[in-house]
């Protein structure tokens, strides 16, 4: 796609901005240790997690869709304080002793037999490590074949749980871009303008979009503008 300086440039300054204004957001945060709440890691984005952080922002975003934050971190903390970030364990279990354990994610009948189901193709796929060394493209379309996950959730999972260089598009940032008057009207107009005008870097588009999603936690954005 073809995209004027004056939109790259709109982009570039937008994200110099957010950083100034909320500095690094350190996404994607994980559990430390069982039935703790999940940290962040500022100054860290980008970073290589091990299998089982993986494996844990993958959940997470299962359970972040059409849900807070708040209550997706509820439900993270439960499943580990029953050993169930663990994929072994979640592949072997089964919807009905799932689903009690993140009723706080709402559509969590759904969701535990999607969990279960992922669990079980990253097992056939031979684990994390495996999924690492296929290249982005050919594992973005492994991820979007799996059922419940769609183009921003597979693209959190490549950014956050496998360090690829690829850009996050939410509702948030499709809103943003409308009200900036930047290209918006597709997914992919608004990813390639962000590649366009970024660098490529995991951790560059990473704490783009989390910093996009403060500005909307914060409230900022009804007064904000560039």
């Amino acid at each position: 796609m073809n995209y004027s300086k004056k939109q790259i440039e709109t982009v570039k300054r937008l994200n110099r901005r957010l950083l100034q204004q909320y500095g690094p957001q350190g996404w994607w945060p994980t559990t430390p240790e069982p039935g703790k709440q999940p940290v962040y890691y500022p100054g860290k984005e980008g970073r290589v997690v091990s299998d089982d952080e993986a494996f844990e922002i993958i959940v997470g975003s299962i359970l972040t869709q059409n849900n807070t934050w708040t209550n997706t971190e509820k439900a993270i903390i439960n499943l580990s304080t029953q050993n169930l970030l663990n994929i072994g364990n979640m592949a072997m279990s089964h919807p009905e002793t799932l689903s009690p354990f993140i009723i706080s994610a709402r559509y969590y009948n759904q969701k535990s037999v999607r969990l279960i189901n992922i669990a079980r193709h990253i097992l056939t796929a031979g684990g994390i490590k495996a999924l690492q060394k296929i290249p982005t493209e050919e594992l973005r379309k492994i991820l979007l074949s799996w059922t419940g996950v769609g183009k921003e959730t597979a693209d959190s999972i490549l950014c956050y749980a496998f360090s690829r260089e690829i850009f996050v598009v939410d509702t948030y940032t499709s809103r943003l871009f409308h009200q900036l008057g930047l290209p918006c009207k597709s997914y992919e107009e608004i990813q390639d303008l962000v590649h366009e005008a970024i660098k490529p870097s995991a951790a560059d588009y990473g704490d783009f979009h989390a910093g996009i999603v403060k500005l909307y936690a914060t409230g900022d954005v009804k007064t904000f503008s560039l």
